[in-house]
C-alpha cells in the first residue's frame, strides 16, 4: 500500500535519515519521493514499448521494418560436390541438381553452371517458398547470350519467375489473382552478357520491384494474393512445370551461372537489398573463359505455327513466339465437323511490351472472322462453325513496343453447335391441313403457309376453269 510520511514519523537513530524529503511506503518499503517519480517514469517507459510492439505486430503481412527478414530458402552451392545443394536458411528446402557443373569461385564462393539444354535443380514446394502475400527472390546470375532464358522459376499458370523473355529483356513476374501476370522488366540493354549480376524481384500487395545490381530499376503497382495453380517444385534453370521436372516443350533453359539462390516470404525493403548484394566476400566481374559453356544451346523455343487437335467442348492454349514483325503464325485446327470454333488472344507482356496482334479464322470455303487484340483490352474472341471439321488460324503481330522475339498466348476452343431445326410438311399439305413444325423460324412458318395459299388459289382456279368447260360442252349438246 502506498502512503505518505515524513522524516519525523522515524526512530533518528535509524541509519537512513532523509532530511526534509517526504517519503512514500509500498509494502511498508520507504522511498524518496523524487525515487517514486522516477518508478513512475520506468513504469511509463515500459508502458509505451509495449504499445509500440505492438503497433510493429500491426504492420501489414509482408512488411519489414527495422530487423533483417532471415530467408525462406538459401543455397549457396558451397558443398563443393554432390547432387544435393543444402538448405543454408535452415528449413530443410534443399535442392536436388540435374545436369548442373559445380566451380568453387567465380560467384561468391561456389557456383553452377548451366549448359542451356538440359540441366537444373528442383527444390520441394512448402508453404514457405510459395507465399501468397508477399515475397522476395533474389540471385546472383550469368548468361552467355541475351536471349529468352529462365533462371527461377515457380510459374506454371501461375506462381512467380526471373527470367529473359520478350526483347530478350530480365523480368521478374508474379500471378495475382484478380489481375493475372504482372511483370516488371530490366531492358537487356543495361545487362552484360558472361558477366555475373545480382538481381532482385519483390512483391508486398501494392507494388512489384526489380533490383537490378541492389539498385531499383523498375516497378508497378499490383495487389491481390499471389496466385499458384499447383503445388509444383520451384526450378533453377528452367520453366517450372506441374511437378517436380520442368515445363515442356519449351522449358527455357539457362545456358549460364546460378549462386547464392534467396527466397523470401516477405518483402524486403531497399536497404536489406543493398545489404544481401554485399554480403559476397568478392566482387564477381567478367566471367573467366575457362569457365564458359562449350556446349551448343538448344535452339531457341520460337513456336509459331502447327497443328491442334480439338475434342467436342475441348480448349487448348498455346504461346506463340515471333521473332521479327514480318513473321505469320499458321495453325491447322482439327475438331468435329459442324462444331464452332472460338479463337482469343492476349498478349504475353500486355503491362510492358504493349503489342497487339491479328487473328483470322478461315476454312476450304474462305475466311470466316477476323479481328485485332490489343493490349489491357478485353477482347471478345472470334469465332465461327467449321461444317468440314477443318480450319486455318493465322495469328500476326500487328503493331506495339517492335522488341521481338515477341510473344503472344492465343487460346483454340471447339464448342458444339445444337441441332439443325427439323421441319416436318405432310406430302400432300391439302389433304392434310395439319402441319406439324419443330423449332421453326418464324420465317420458314410464313413461306408455308404463303406456299399453302398458293396451292389453294391454283387449286380454286382450275376447278372453276373445269366447271367452265364443262358448261360450254352442255350448251353445245343442247343445241
Amino acid at each position: 500500500m502506498l502512503t505518505g510520511t515524513t522524516a519525523a514519523d522515524h526512530d533518528q537513530s535509524n541509519a537512513i535519515f532523509f532530511l526534509d524529503d517526504s517519503q512514500y511506503t509500498i509494502d511498508n518499503i520507504m522511498i524518496p519521493l523524487h525515487r517514486a517519480w522516477r518508478l513512475h517514469q520506468y513504469v511509463l517507459i515500459c508502458l509505451t514499448l509495449l504499445v509500440l510492439a505492438g503497433c510493429v505486430h500491426a504492420q501489414p503481412a509482408g512488411t519489414i521494418t527495422g530487423t533483417q527478414a532471415e530467408p525462406a530458402v538459401y543455397l549457396d552451392f558451397n558443398e563443393g560436390s554432390g547432387s544435393i545443394a543444402l538448405d543454408a536458411s535452415g528449413h530443410g528446402d534443399a535442392g536436388t541438381l540435374v545436369g548442373p557443373t559445380r566451380i568453387g569461385s567465380g560467384g561468391c564462393g561456389g557456383a553452377l553452371l548451366f549448359n542451356g539444354e538440359n540441366a537444373y535443380v528442383s527444390i520441394p514446394p512448402t508453404f514457405q517458398n510459395h507465399p501468397t502475400e508477399a515475397i522476395t527472390v533474389s540471385a546472383w546470375f550469368y548468361v552467355d547470350t541475351l536471349e529468352p532464358q529462365t533462371l527461377i522459376s515457380s510459374y506454371k499458370d501461375g506462381g512467380y519467375q526471373l527470367g529473359f523473355n520478350d526483347g530478350n529483356d530480365l523480368y521478374w513476374t508474379v500471378n495475382l489473382a484478380g489481375m493475372g501476370d504482372v511483370s516488371v522488366p530490366v531492358l537487356h540493354e543495361g545487362i552484360t552478357p558472361r558477366q555475373w549480376h545480382y538481381v532482385t524481384g519483390t512483391y508486398d500487395g501494392i507494388t512489384s520491384k526489380i533490383y537490378l545490381d541492389g539498385v531499383l530499376r523498375n516497378q508497378v503497382n499490383a495487389s491481390g494474393p499471389i496466385n499458384y495453380n499447383y503445388n509444383n517444385y520451384i526450378i533453377l534453370g528452367a520453366d517450372a512445370g506441374t511437378g517436380s521436372a520442368p515445363d515442356t516443350p519449351c522449358p527455357h533453359y539457362l545456358k549460364g551461372g546460378l549462386d547464392e539462390v534467396r527466397i523470401y516470404d516477405v518483402a524486403l525493403g531497399y536497404s536489406q537489398v543493398m545489404d544481401d548484394r554485399f554480403r559476397c566476400s568478392i566482387e564477381p566481374g567478367i566471367v573467366p573463359q575457362a569457365l564458359l559453356n562449350t556446349t551448343t544451346p538448344s535452339p531457341t523455343c520460337t513456336v509459331n505455327s502447327g497443328s491442334i487437335r480439338l475434342g467436342t467442348n475441348e480448349m487448348i492454349e498455346q504461346t506463340i513466339v515471333f521473332t521479327d514483325k514480318n513473321q505469320t503464325g499458321t495453325w491447322q485446327v482439327s475438331l468435329p465437323p459442324g462444331s464452332r470454333l472460338v479463337v482469343g488472344a492476349n498478349d504475353r507482356y500486355a503491362t510492358t511490351t504493349l503489342d497487339s496482334w491479328y487473328i483470322e479464322i478461315a476454312d476450304p470455303n474462305g475466311r470466316i472472322d477476323r479481328f485485332v487484340a490489343f493490349p489491357n483490352t478485353h477482347n471478345a474472341p472470334i469465332q465461327g462453325v467449321i461444317p468440314s471439321g477443318n480450319a486455318t488460324v493465322t495469328v500476326r503481330y500487328f503493331d506495339g513496343a517492335y522488341r521481338f522475339p515477341a510473344s503472344v498466348e492465343v487460346w483454340f476452343q471447339s464448342v458444339q453447335t445444337p441441332p439443325v431445326p427439323l421441319v416436318i410438311i405432310p406430302q400432300n399439305i391439302l389433304a392434310n391441313p395439319i402441319i406439324v413444325i419443330y423449332s421453326a423460324s418464324w420465317a420458314t412458318l410464313i413461306a408455308v403457309l404463303l406456299v399453302i395459299i398458293w396451292l389453294h388459289r391454283r387449286r380454286s382456279a382450275s376447278r372453276k376453269e373445269e366447271a367452265e368447260n364443262e358448261g360450254k360442252e352442255n350448251g353445245k349438246r343442247d343445241l
